[in-house]
């Protein structure tokens, strides 16, 4: 057989040899996410990030607790404009669900 001519059959022996690997139960080359069973509706995944959410803002009040992670004796005007941006952000999200964001 000549180059030209292997590499025209070529892609169909590989996939020949995939498809065994299938049938045969070996390993894939190419890995597929698994499929799930079951359907999640918009209230799974609500209660889901609402988990996440909570978990987010106890870690916020964390860091809230500790300053952010700043030295109180070295606080300078740029800690100040950052929880300024932070405090605005807040205020946007609270306006989103009506808690009246100052």
């Amino acid at each position: 057989m000549n180059n030209r001519a292997f590499l025209v059959i070529y892609p169909f022996l590989k996939l020949g040899f995939l498809i065994a690997q299938r049938v045969h139960e070996c390993v894939v080359n190419h890995p597929t996410e698994p499929k799930m069973n079951t359907k999640q509706t918009a209230l799974d995944a609500y209660l889901a990030r609402t988990a996440a959410i909570r978990v987010k803002l106890e870690r916020l009040q964390q860091l809230a607790d500790d300053h952010f992670g700043h030295d109180p004796d070295v606080i300078d005007w740029g800690h100040v404009g950052d929880l300024g941006r932070v405090e605005a952000g807040l205020d946007e999200l609270l306006a989103i669900f009506g808690g009246d964001g100052e």
